[in-house]
């Protein structure tokens, strides 16, 4: 089901994802469960129905940051010999005989010295490479910027949590969220307001939160610039200085995923000062004009047009999508005692839907992402996944578990025989 469109006249509308993704599947529309995957051909065992080769947003949460490679998420148990590259450090690319990005890496590295940088590290120049490659080495400038709003005293607990904490807070409503995000809004129109957001700290969760929407407002950037150039002049899909690769995605199939916002308010209503002090940040430091771009120096040019996207309507809705649609990036192999080390959205995957005895099972392999039959599956069926590995529970612990972590009362046919056994 394709969500709401959020109130912007600068907001990108949801578009309904195409059929044709994979000659295996198509795309039906559920009343109750919205969109769904279901097979086209009947497919045996062990076959891969569906992949992508990297989100189209991800964090990964600082503590584990220092630990994790950011391009193909290795991590070995705290360890971070493996380790050799961060952010920018040593890369040089060329295009002809003009340096792509040199004085943001240049940069990017004197930040460092001091202190600074855009909190990524990689296992060496491949990993770098590719990651740099991929999202574009302004990025490496946006994410270090960004960084100078996480606070030195993170007590890793946000402000909003510990005021929650104080006292029981009345259930939230859609008009009570409407009226927040209307507030946010209503003050960006303060110039002294801007400066005041470009100063403002964010905890550490808040600034994780704010590194994925930032991840997908440049994306959505990157591609405006992509279709704006199109129009002027063909770009060749060869060129790979203009190919975008997020995976196979674009901003308009991530933003007509489903929200769940309501339902995760409710549980975390703290949640929403965090949700409107990470958008204030973002707009605060890159959408506030030369002043607040000013600790970019003369990188700040290749920067100004990333101002047309950060708007209500857009980190709302990328924020809106995270709950119920992500994949955790978990540690590799995966045990029970694998820690989470952040998150990953990857759009037409999350389509999946949820059954306690699934036919499809995934696989992460670095950031790529495949999806493989457990059985054969007929021609029409659905094609479900588990959510949260819930298969050895009873009916009650698996509705509690499902219901806690995803807003939804699972009704799949292994439930409701259960019950009905009873």
């Amino acid at each position: 089901m394709i969500a709401p469109v959020l109130p912007s006249t600068r907001d990108f509308s949801p578009q309904l994802i195409p059929d044709g993704t994979s000659p295996l599947l198509r795309i039906e529309v559920d009343p109750h469960a919205g969109r769904t995957h279901h097979t086209s051909v009947a497919i045996p065992p062990t076959t891969t129905v569906l992949e992508a080769s990297t989100p189209y947003a991800y964090t990964v949460w600082k503590r584990f940051r220092n630990e994790v490679c950011a391009e193909c998420w290795r991590y070995d148990g705290g360890r971070r010999t493996f380790l050799t590259r961060r952010d920018g450090d040593g890369y040089v690319r060329t295009t002809g005989t003009v340096p792509l990005g040199a004085g943001i890496v240049a940069d990017a590295r004197s930040q460092e010295n001091r202190g600074g940088g855009a909190g990524l590290w990689f296992c060496d120049e491949r990993c770098q490479a590719s990651w740099i490659t991929r999202e574009g080495v302004d990025t490496l400038a946006l994410l270090r910027h960004l960084e100078g709003a996480r606070s030195k005293q993170d007590g890793g607990k946000s402000q909003a949590a510990d005021t929650a904490s104080r006292g029981v807070a009345p259930e939230l409503t859609e008009d009570a969220i409407q009226r927040a995000w209307d507030e946010a809004r209503h003050k960006e129109s303060f110039p002294k307001e801007i400066r005041r957001w470009a100063q403002m700290q964010l905890d550490d969760y808040e600034t994780d939160m704010a590194r994925y929407v930032l991840l997908a407002l440049v994306h959505l950037h990157r591609e405006q610039q992509l279709q704006t150039a199109s129009l002027r002049v063909p770009v060749p899909i060869t060129d790979k200085n203009s190919h975008l690769d997020f995976g196979g995605e674009s901003w308009s199939v991530f933003a007509s995923l489903q929200t769940n916002e309501l339902q995760h308010l409710r549980t975390y209503p703290e949640l929403l000062e965090n949700q409107i002090r990470v958008y204030q940040a973002l707009r605060g430091r890159l959408g506030g004009g030369p002043s607040a771009w000013k600790p970019l120096g003369g990188n700040a040019a290749a920067l100004l047009s990333i101002e047309g996207v950060v708007t209500v309507a857009n980190v709302r809705r990328a924020l809106s999508v995270d709950p119920g649609n992500s994949f955790g990036i978990w540690e590799m192999p995966l045990t029970e005692e694998s820690e989470c080390l952040g998150f990953a959205v990857y759009p037409r995957q999350s389509l999946f839907n949820h059954h306690c005895s699934p036919n499809v099972s995934k696989e992460r392999n670095g950031r790529a992402l495949r999806f493989l039959t457990m059985k054969t599956v007929g021609a029409g069926e659905e094609l479900c996944i588990s959510y949260g590995h819930v298969e050895g529970m009873g009916w009650r612990e698996r509705r509690k578990e499902l219901q806690e972590g995803w807003f939804f009362e699972c009704r799949c046919s292994r439930c409701l025989a259960e019950i009905g056994a009873e």
